[in-house]
């Protein structure tokens, strides 16, 4: 363009550089560069479109010019390029995830004329096409039950996304578990007050929840999703995005009914969900949905853990997948996990005073004790024929020990019979590097795979 420029100069034929000009498609500004400012002198009818005004009162600040555009925006490229003398051609993210630019810019130092590409259609067909195949193959790969934890990974693989996860409503202990998720492996290791887990369980109990009807700002009915594209715009959620770090955060229904069922998405970086990435996610929201749906039909995601009919806590076979399920992410996430074994060793003299009504009504009251004394994330289950295991994540040692000495001092009182005290052995194990698997864990608490007593 310098070189153009030059050429019709030479030869006097400057006059036609507004002829060119107006052959420009794109929205062009010129004007003055002041200390502090600049100042826009001549926009043509595209750029008019940018700002959304009808009718430009020229001259005018570019930043008032653009004041009407939603989001942060971020106007130091152009006040760089044009205050330097010269041609430029520079990518400018004018908008984060809203309007990607390429920059044309001329300076002569007291004056300007910027002219800019909007590459947010072309990016948005860049990245759904990526989304497109990658969905083909997975469809020729996995059945219906392996296709979302895919899915999930592609989003954190090709756009961006930091955290994924999928919450199931449990109506038996009125809260959301968190059923599968994926993560960028920057989030590994993070301390628990920028845990993604931690924001996202934090998340599911805002409001005086956990309720089944709500997730976040997120209301559990057909169609729902939740866009908070840039974290200086959440509002009421700001303060909660902003001390865990998160820029950008989805959230929409997959399922509703009785087992209700929302996948959360998370982005450290604003702008994570903004335009081009919403309206990607849109385009591939009907494969989540049917894929749920699908999933459904064959007991997938939405099959809550398998409960103990007496005491409504998981059952053993069960709760064996849950505690890999949590030393998993114990693992990844680089928190404590402590384990509490309760055992009523005279379970056997239950059973001979009362038969198989005394141990199931003996079961029941030593779970309703037990849950008296946990919180919403930890996770009671049945093992052997008169124990319970209970799984603390994010607590150390120490405040496991303060939870079990609660639990023995309540379950003396729990019998069926006046004159028959239970006896229990409460025993407390913190998840340490040799623990490889849910064997080793309750080896550390005395315990076989069947659940009897090793020590």
């Amino acid at each position: 363009m310098t070189t153009v420029c030059s050429w019709l100069r030479d030869r006097e034929l400057e006059g036609i550089c507004s002829e060119i000009l107006a052959l420009i498609t794109m929205p062009l500004i010129a004007g003055s560069v002041t200390e502090e400012h600049l100042v826009v002198e001549f926009s043509n009818s595209y750029f008019d479109e940018l700002t959304g005004l009808s009718s430009l009162d020229l001259p005018e600040t570019l930043d008032v010019l653009l004041s009407g555009i939603e989001g942060p925006r971020d106007l130091e490229p152009l006040y760089l390029a044009a205050r330097e003398k010269g041609w430029k051609t520079v990518r400018w993210t004018l908008v984060p995830g809203e309007i990607e630019l390429e920059l044309y810019c001329w300076s002569g130092d007291k004056h300007f004329l910027a002219f800019f590409h909007d590459l947010s259609p072309h990016e948005f067909h860049a990245r759904l096409l990526v989304m497109k195949e990658r969905f083909t193959q997975l469809i020729g790969l996995y059945d219906v039950k392996g296709m979302i934890p895919q899915m999930i990974l592609e989003l954190v693989d090709h756009m961006g996304v930091d955290w994924a996860g999928i919450f199931v409503w449990d109506g038996a202990r009125e809260r959301w578990m968190l059923s599968l998720e994926e993560a960028n492996p920057g989030e590994f290791g993070r301390d628990e007050q920028h845990s993604a887990l931690t924001f996202a369980r934090d998340l599911s109990e805002a409001k005086g929840g956990p309720f089944g009807h709500q997730f976040g700002g997120l209301p559990v009915q057909d169609g729902a999703r939740w866009w908070v594209p840039w974290v200086t715009e959440a509002r009421e959620w700001e303060p909660m995005m902003t001390e865990a770090g998160f820029g950008s955060l989805f959230s929409g229904v997959l399922l509703t009914g009785s087992a209700p069922a929302v996948l959360l998405c998370l982005t450290r970086t604003t702008g994570g969900f903004a335009r081009i990435n919403r309206d990607v996610m849109e385009s591939l929201w009907p494969v989540f949905l049917s894929s749920a749906e699908r999933n459904r039909a064959v007991e997938g995601i939405t099959k809550l853990y398998t409960r103990d009919p007496v005491s409504g806590l998981y059952a053993q076979n069960m709760i064996y997948k849950v505690m890999k399920l949590e030393m998993d992410r114990s693992r990844r996430y680089r928190y404590p996990l402590t384990a509490i074994s309760v055992e009523v060793t005279n379970m056997g003299q239950i059973r001979e005073t009362g038969g198989e009504e005394a141990v199931a009504e003996t079961i029941q009251r030593l779970s309703r004790e037990i849950l008296k004394n946990l919180r919403s994330v930890d996770i009671g289950g049945r093992i052997g024929d008169g124990g319970v295991i209970v799984l603390l994540p994010h607590t150390p040692l120490e405040g496991a020990e303060v939870v079990s000495g609660r639990i023995k001092a309540q379950t003396g009182s729990v019998s069926p019979y006046q004159n028959l005290a239970i006896e229990t052995e409460v025993r407390v194990a913190l998840m340490d590097d040799n623990c490889s698997g849910p064997e080793d864990l309750l080896a550390l608490l005395g315990l076989s795979d069947g659940g009897k007593r090793t020590s």
